[in-house]
């Protein structure tokens, strides 16, 4: 009888990018990216400064959220850290550049 797939069984083929906590983050910061270009598009590279709105509050909590899923990714994959370590990388990389364009635009 297959067991039921989890977060902490092997993934298919190996990729972490295939589990929930793998590309919940890259998903994440690929919104985060998305609101920023979106905000650089509607004001332009020199907007005038604001009053946080919606929008911005929502990519904080996209951007702080998204680290503890990281650490529950990298805790439940510390047995198979070399197929876990491409899609760890991705998500800080995604995360690192979600962060230097948030608060370098704004």
């Amino acid at each position: 009888m297959p067991l039921a797939y989890s977060s902490r069984s092997n993934p298919p083929n190996g990729a972490g990018i295939r589990q929930w906590d793998g590309a919940m983050p890259i998903l994440m910061s690929i919104i985060v990216l998305m609101m920023v270009a979106f905000d650089i598009w509607k004001h332009g590279l020199h907007a005038p400064h604001h009053d946080e709105d919606t929008a911005d509050h929502i990519a904080m909590l996209l951007m702080y959220g998204q680290v503890p899923i990281m650490f529950w990714f990298a805790a439940s994959g510390r047995k198979r850290v070399r197929r876990i370590l491409p899609t760890l990388f991705l998500q800080l990389g995604l995360w690192a550049v979600t962060f230097v364009a948030a608060v370098r635009l704004s």
